[in-house]
C-alpha cells in the first residue's frame, strides 16, 4: 500500500513539474579558461547522470582488472581441489573393492587437498600395507599425529597383522593408560595380548575393560568366550593358574562365575583327567540360552565317558525345544565322547537341519 502511495506521489509531481520544466527550461552557462559552455538545466542533469554512469563502469572495470590475477589463481586452486576430491572418491571406491594398489595411488593424489588429511593417511596406510608396499604404509603412519589414539591404533594394528603381536602389546600398554576411554584402542590391546599368548596380563586388564566400557554388553557377552576358555586352559597347562591368584580374585564375581569362565575351568579339569568334575561344572552352570555362544568351545572339551548327567540335561531341554539345532549338536558331541559314531552322525544331521549355520562350525 505504501509503495503504491509513493508511486502516485512521484507520478503527480512529475505531471506537475514536467510542463513547467519544459516550458521554462532555464539555462546554465559555464565559463572556464576562455571557453563558454551553455546548456539547459535538463541537459546538465542528463550529462551528470551519464558521467556518473561512465564513472561507475570505469570503477567496475578497474576493480575487475585488479582482481584478475587472484581470480586466475582461485580458478587453479578450485580446479586442483576438484581433482583431489575426485581422486578421494575414486580412492574410496577402489578401497571398498579391495583394489589396494589403486586405492593407495588415488588416495595419495587426494592428499593435495588438506581436508580429511588424517583420514586419508589412515586409509593410505592400510591400502599400501595390503598392496604389499610396506615402506609407503610405514611412511603414512609416521605422518599421522603422534599423540592421537587413532594413530596409535593404526600403528599397532599393522604390527599385529605383520605377526608382531608382542611388540604391539608392549606399544599399546602405555597408550591405553594415557587414553583409557578409547574403546577401539582398548579392544585392540586385549586382542594383541590374545595373539601374543599373554593370558595372565589379559585377565589383569579385564577390570579396566569393564570400568571404561571397551565393549558393549552384547559385545562383552560374546567376548567372554574369546578370553576365558583359552586363557584358563593355557594357564593351567603352564601350571600358573590358580583361583586364589590376585589376577583372578580381582575379577568381578560375575566374571568368575560366568559360563565362559566355567567352560575354561571345565576344559582345564578335563585335560587334567578330571572329566567327572568337568561334567559337574557344566551341568551346574550351563543354561539353554548359553548354548549358541558356548558351542564352539564346549565341543573342544574332552569329557570322554563322563557325559551321562550332561546328556540327561540336554534331553530334558530337547523335550521342550524339539527344533533347537544346538541341542542336537550337543547330543552329537556327547555321543562322540562315548564312541557312538552312528548316533553322533544322526544327531548332527538333525542339528544341521534345524540350524544350517552349524555346518560352518566344523570347517
Amino acid at each position: 500500500m505504501i509503495k503504491i502511495l509513493v508511486a502516485l506521489l512521484v507520478l503527480a509531481a512529475a505531471m506537475w513539474l514536467g510542463p513547467m520544466v519544459f516550458s521554462q527550461p532555464g539555462y546554465v552557462r559555464i565559463v572556464l579558461a576562455g571557453y563558454t559552455l551553455e546548456m539547459t538545466v535538463v541537459g546538465l542533469v542528463i550529462m551528470l547522470l551519464v558521467a556518473a554512469l561512465l564513472l561507475w563502469l570505469a570503477v567496475k572495470i578497474v576493480r575487475w582488472l585488479w582482481a584478475l590475477p587472484s581470480r586466475s589463481l582461485g580458478f587453479f586452486r578450485w580446479r586442483r581441489r576438484q581433482k583431489a576430491e575426485q581422486a578421494f572418491q575414486e580412492g574410496l571406491r577402489a578401497y571398498a573393492r579391495q583394489q589396494w594398489q589403486d586405492a593407495a595411488q588415488l588416495l595419495q593424489q587426494a592428499m593435495t587437498e588438506k581436508k580429511y588429511h588424517d583420514e586419508k593417511l589412515t586409509l593410505i596406510s592400510y591400502a599400501a600395507f595390503y598392496a604389499g608396499q610396506q615402506e609407503q604404509a610405514d611412511q603414512s603412519v609416521r605422518q599421522l599425529p603422534a599423540d592421537e589414539a587413532n594413530s596409535w591404533f593404526v600403528k599397532a594394528d599393522l604390527m599385529i597383522q605383520r605377526g608382531q603381536a608382542q611388540q604391539a602389546s608392549l606399544f599399546l600398554q602405555d597408550k591405553v593408560e594415557q587414553a583409557p576411554k578409547a574403546c577401539g584402542l582398548g579392544q585392540l590391546y586385549l586382542y594383541s595380548l590374545q595373539q601374543a599368548g599373554q593370558w595372565q596380563m589379559l585377565l589383569e586388564q579385564i577390570p579396566a575393560a569393564l570400568k571404561y566400557r571397551w565393549f558393549s554388553k552384547v559385545q562383552w557377552a560374546a567376548q567372554r568366550y574369546q578370553i576365558y576358555p583359552k586363557a584358563i586352559s593355557s594357564l593351567v597347562q603352564d601350571g600358573s593358574f590358580s583361583e586364589q591368584a590376585d589376577y583372578w580374585q580381582e575379577l568381578p564375581g560375575k566374571e568368575r562365575k560366568s559360563v565362559a569362565a566355567v567352560i575354561g575351568r571345565a576344559w582345564a579339569k578335563a585335560n587334567q583327567g578330571h572329566s567327572d568334575q568337568a561334567e559337574r561344572l557344566l551341568v551346574n552352570t550351563l543354561a539353554l540360552v548359553d548354548l549358541e555362544l558356548a558351542w564352539p568351545y564346549l565341543r573342544q572339551i574332552p569329557l570322554g565317558r563322563s557325559v551321562l548327567q550332561l546328556r540327561k540335561q540336554v534331553q530334558h531341554w530337547l523335550h521342550d525345544h524339539p527344533s533347537n539345532g544346538y541341542l542336537y549338536a550337543m547330543l552329537s558331541w556327547l555321543a562322540e565322547q562315548e564312541g557312538e559314531q552312528e548316533q553322533a552322525r544322526l544327531a548332527w544331521k538333525k542339528a544341521v537341519q534345524y540350524q544350517p549355520e552349524l555346518a560352518a562350525s566344523l570347517r
